[in-house]
């Protein structure tokens, strides 16, 4: 934008008398009086570029008392106010200029920038509609006025003003961008990535159109696109740190963690003061299970942001999941002495002492976190949990039945209350606690197994038991175990072919050679299988395999007593 002024070499040969503000003399001419006004003009610049800005504003206000009806001199003050942040001082003497010279495009330039980032809309589209009555192909005054249309939501006339434009600069790609931008927020996605798509096409260089694009495309749910244009951004500016970011960050969401870790380092390279970025890299390597790589990112986080409480607890839980107990404690100990009321670490913390077996320390972490937080359904039905695993029925019950009193819709505790029920005796009680879980629930697919399985065990409703297990296999299709009770409600049936081929898939499924005690059953059920089809050889081989696994187990034994003393089960 031009700027009226007098050039300093000019200013440096008026009359030295012209140089003390109080030379002012009633009689001197108009020339003269312009003189000593630019003379404080030049000074204020130059004492604006040695960067004294107080001095410049002594200075202009002197030029403009000695000359008030100089335009370039009351522009210059405007500017000066306006780099100041004193708005109204520059608009009264931008307003002022307008006055003495009302052709002055420049200074209605200013005044309309100015009352823009007032957001006096109205009146900044007045001055720039009198600059076009003034000069038609004005650029500033045609790309602004479409802005300002835009920021108040006038849509369809700013796109018309932009195309006007375009239609004198047909390569214009900040134009493009902006049409862009105006159909983003016109929910025309389509019509936005093709307005970005063209801005980056004339200028491969115009950052904000890549970015723009991408988040169009992220919002579209097109993350191999957006990826493609984060991809071409970097290829024109390699130090983007955000495309990093946001590269990452799709690549994350996408369960691409390696390449996700990759943009996520080479954002943390251009921008090694915001640690922020560790998390999301302690994440990926966890589910990479780089236990050791994510203890690295977490523990760089929580050096930098100790009460950062969710990543403390990200962390702890890694070394849990390392095999690191001990540190696993000392970051949730630190977690809670800044937290008592982190329920998720009490949790966690109980959890890990009654994995190591220390039944005591698991009871006292769970009584404090129920003392600091008596509220926690999540606690209750945890300690109800480890007293039912403690044989401590009435407890676990009671335990069960105060959660579903807090929470009549958790559906865990009426599933471990139909569980606890089934071992007490009680089956009526436990189908109905199971068939509250499904009413909760639909897709809980462990309740509908336990439903069938039951039914088939106790050799009733097995229409309905079938129904259930294989609507557990529908939700669960590749659940080993759910394949066992399908095979084992076909036995029930009489269906000794099918329920032969699941019980075999079953096993197959599990690795083929069982090792866990848990799945000597599946042998077992297969072990009868093979008796009632006649294969006595065969059922006893199963009973072996299944003994093997579980030499104790009191039904295999008497299973097994049966086989030997009769020729069917």
């Amino acid at each position: 934008m031009k700027r009226h002024f007098i050039p300093l070499a000019l200013a440096l040969v008026l009359s030295p008398a012209l140089l003390r503000a109080d030379a002012f003399d009633p009689d001197e001419s108009q020339i003269e009086i312009q003189a000593r006004a630019y003379w404080h003009y030049a000074c204020g610049l130059s004492a604006q570029a040695r960067g004294d800005s107080d001095r410049a504003l002594v200075e202009f206000e002197q030029a403009a008392r000695v000359d008030p009806d100089s335009p370039a001199v009351h522009n210059r003050l405007a500017y000066h106010y306006y780099q100041s942040g004193l708005d109204s001082k520059s608009e009264d003497e931008l307003l002022r200029s307008i006055e003495i010279d009302p052709t002055n495009i420049d200074n209605r330039l200013l005044l309309a920038s100015l009352l823009a980032s007032q957001e006096e809309y109205g009146k900044a589209q007045n001055q720039y509609e009198k600059v076009l009555q003034m000069d038609p192909k004005n650029l500033e005054a045609r790309y602004y006025l479409a802005a300002i249309l835009a920021a108040q939501n006038r849509y369809d006339e700013a796109l018309d003003k932009y195309k006007d434009i375009l239609r004198d600069n047909p390569k214009a790609a900040g134009i493009f961008y902006n049409i862009g931008l105006i159909y983003v927020r016109m929910n025309q996605s389509g019509q936005a990535e093709g307005a970005f798509q063209k801005a980056i096409q004339i200028d491969p260089t115009l950052v904000e159109a890549y970015t723009s694009l991408g988040l169009v495309y992220e919002l579209d749910q097109k993350p191999l696109l957006a990826i493609g244009v984060y991809t071409d951004l970097l290829k024109q500016k390699p130090d983007d740190a955000p495309a990093y970011e946001a590269l990452g960050e799709l690549y994350y969401n996408a369960g691409q963690d390696e390449k996700a870790i990759e943009a996520f380092q080479n954002y943390a390279k251009l921008k090694p003061d915001d640690p922020s970025i560790q998390d999301y890299i302690g994440v990926c390597s966890y589910r990479l299970k780089d236990y050791p790589g994510a203890i690295q990112a977490f523990q760089k986080l929580v050096d930098a942001q100790p009460a950062n409480d969710l990543v403390r607890y990200r962390l702890a839980a890694t070394y849990q999941e390392a095999g690191q107990d001990d540190a696993a404690v000392s970051q949730l100990g630190t977690l809670l002495a800044h937290d008592p009321k982190n329920t998720d670490a009490w949790y966690q913390l109980a959890l890990i002492y009654h994995q190591q077996k220390k039944m005591d320390l698991a009871g006292q972490t769970l009584a404090a976190g129920l003392k600091a937080n008596p509220d926690s359904e999540e606690l209750v039905l945890l300690q109800a949990t480890l007293k039912d695993e403690a044989g401590d029925q009435a407890a676990a019950e009671a335990g069960y039945r105060q959660v579903l009193k807090m929470n009549p819709k958790n559906s865990q505790a009426y599933f471990n209350l139909g569980a606890l029920l089934d071992q007490e005796g009680h089956f009526a009680q436990a189908m109905d606690q199971m068939k509250k879980v499904i009413e909760l629930q639909p897709d809980n697919a462990e309740a509908f197994n336990y439903i069938g399985y039951s039914y088939a065990d106790k050799n009733q409703n097995l229409d309905e038991a079938q129904k259930d297990v294989e609507q557990a296999l529908k939700l669960d299709p590749d659940n080993a175990y759910y394949l066992d009770s399908l095979g084992w409600v076909l036995y029930r049936k009489n269906q000794l072919s099918t329920a032969k081929e699941k019980l075999e898939k079953a096993i197959q499924q599990l690795g083929g050679n069982l090792e866990r005690k848990d799945d000597a059953i599946i042998y077992d059920h297969l072990a009868h299988v093979y008796l009632k089809q006649g294969d006595k050889a065969g059922a006893q081989a199963q009973m072996k395999k299944a003994l093997q696994l579980d030499p104790t187990n009191k039904d295999f034994l008497d299973d097994q007593a049966k086989m030997d003393g009769a020729n069917s089960l």
